[in-house]
């Protein structure tokens, strides 16, 4: 077997949902293209389990598992405060990354995993596996085709009604819906901000999870020429809204990852409207009949449920299958970690602008 036919020897660190549920799973339906080499996870049954399902070897501590000879690339899915920390040592251990959201608290930590991989000479992939879904993909398509004119207002929402008491309720081990799934629609917020650095106003609340860690984020970016663009992610909404509203200057586009429905007006065939201050004959407002367009979109496959529900397969295999052809033919990867260094940047902000500083301690 070749080396670019050979599979990629993983080692994960951390097997719990993500780790697990996520990546060991996607990576049994690669088919053949990737195996599950190396584990450690604090928790010993989880190691047993993957060694008795997946051949996996154990490790008792993660700096075991990048010393593995055996290791090519490594998933970093342990809780978010060891994410910047573990993908850099990793990094340095001459071992290709995945790393989970969040890529780190801040743009130094951003900066320290991009430098690491750059003088590995090795791949440092983001896990925005969202960017694959096709209800973003649509969203794209569409604003990209021009048909809703310039487009001056976003709303992205995940919402929401639950309470919370596991460690990602906690501010100390990294957890609060922005760290956690918070990553996914700033990711998609910044994909369609475009270039402009944004100024941007935000609050985090609290109000049903267990833990310090906030459940209600509200972020709107804003910049000359571009959008505006607003996203809601919340535990504490009982009655949810669409996920996607999008306003251009010559219609609007609605709807979730089950559907999208758009509607616009071609404005060149309507009759020229300049300017007129003369009174209205009847005293009425100006009126006049919208030659309407529509169109709708519904997905192939099953909907993804948004935020706080595990996500959908497809882009997730979709993610991995492009990493591979990183790895093995170097490949320019369609994530790439300068991109995804975007988002934190916006994450950084966000807790400058609330007041709300990382509890964080690094390990």
């Amino acid at each position: 077997m070749s080396e670019r036919t050979k599979p990629i020897s993983v080692g994960v660190s951390g097997l719990g949902r993500s780790g697990w549920d996520i990546h060991c799973k996607a990576i049994r339906q690669m088919g053949g293209t990737f195996r599950v080499a190396a584990v450690f996870d604090p928790i010993e049954k989880r190691a047993e389990q993957a060694n008795a399902e997946l051949s996996a070897r154990t490790h008792d501590s993660f700096v075991s598992l990048i010393n593995d000879k055996d290791i090519e690339l490594v998933v970093v899915a342990s809780p978010n405060k060891f994410h910047a920390s573990q993908a850099a040592a990793a990094l340095t251990a001459g071992k290709h990354v995945l790393c989970e959201k969040p890529f780190g608290f801040t743009t130094a930590d951003a900066d320290a995993m991009i430098r690491a991989a750059k003088d590995a000479g090795k791949v440092l992939q983001p896990f925005q596996q969202r960017r694959f879904e096709p209800d973003f993909r649509k969203v794209r398509e569409v604003i990209e085709s021009g048909v809703l004119g310039t487009i001056h207002s976003v709303r992205i929402c995940w919402h929401g009604f639950k309470r919370r008491w596991d460690w990602q309720t906690s501010r100390a081990m990294g957890g609060g819906t922005m760290n956690n799934n918070g990553p996914h629609l700033i990711d998609h917020a910044m994909e369609l901000f475009g270039d402009a650095e944004p100024a941007v106003w935000a609050e985090m609340k609290h109000l049903l999870c267990s833990g310090d860690g906030e459940d209600h984020l509200k972020i709107v970016l804003s910049a000359p020429n571009a959008p505006t663009i607003d996203i809601e992610l919340s535990d504490g909404i009982a009655f949810d809204q669409d996920r996607w509203h999008i306003c251009g200057t010559s219609g609007g586009l609605r709807g979730s990852a089950s559907g999208l429905s758009w509607k616009y007006v071609d404005w060149k065939s309507m009759e020229a409207r300049p300017l007129n201050l003369a009174s209205t004959p009847d005293r009425s407002y100006n009126s006049e009949k919208l030659a309407w367009r529509t169109d709708e979109w519904r997905p192939e496959t099953k909907a993804d449920p948004g935020g706080g529900a595990a996500p959908a397969a497809a882009p997730v295999l979709e993610l991995y299958g492009g990493l591979y052809k990183s790895i093995r033919e170097g490949a320019p990867q369609v994530i790439t970690p300068e991109s995804v260094r975007r988002r934190v940047a916006v994450m950084e902000k966000v807790r400058s602008f609330t007041g709300i500083p990382l509890a964080v301690v690094y390990e």
